[in-house]
């Protein structure tokens, strides 16, 4: 006897999803571009989550309209996916972001909570064999359309825009 889980009255479905993969390569060094991205966006830090936390609602959307600045978006969470190479042996240079705006995300969710699975984006930052960099994310609207929401799919169309716009500005040499 096996104490795998009853699956009666569970549902799994599983669907094939066509993205639209974006890169973007530039000369401009990875440390140059890094420093660029990092230092243009805000970021979604502890102070806000506590005045979550706190209920205070109004505070919470000040500081996120702040936060996501002219750009409309974000840092969320840096990931040192270049350093965590140390573990096989080489550090790289590699750093995965979660960009986004959570008020999008809110208007996003309130359609469809499943909308939550992309909201932050991910986006990837390494230094390309050239010497140069290289930003690698999936389009948003490609990956939202799924939902088949008209509201939801307005406004991963402005994060197509402001995501690939802020990361040009950034790669500029």
């Amino acid at each position: 006897m096996t104490n795998a889980p009853q699956l009666k009255d569970i549902s799994v479905t599983t669907s094939v999803l066509a993205l639209d993969h974006v890169r973007i390569n530039t000369p401009k060094p990875y440390a140059e571009v890094k420093t660029a991205l990092e230092s243009r966006l805000g970021r979604l830090d502890d102070s806000i989550r506590d005045l979550l936390k706190k209920n205070e609602i109004e505070a919470v959307r000040v500081a996120l309209q702040k936060a996501a600045g002219e750009d409309g978006l974000a840092i969320h969470y840096v990931g040192p996916h270049g350093d965590w190479l140390a573990l096989k042996g080489e550090r790289r240079k590699a750093t995965a972001y979660l960009i986004g705006n959570v008020l999008y995300a809110v208007q996003m969710t309130s359609v469809d909570l499943a909308a939550g699975l992309y909201a932050p984006l991910r986006v990837v930052l390494f230094e390309n064999a050239e010497g140069g960099s290289t930003f690698e994310y999936d389009k948003p609207s490609t990956q939202f359309g799924q939902f088949g929401q008209p509201e939801i799919d307005r406004i991963a169309a402005i994060l197509d825009e402001r995501l690939h716009a802020v990361l040009l500005k950034v790669a500029t040499p």
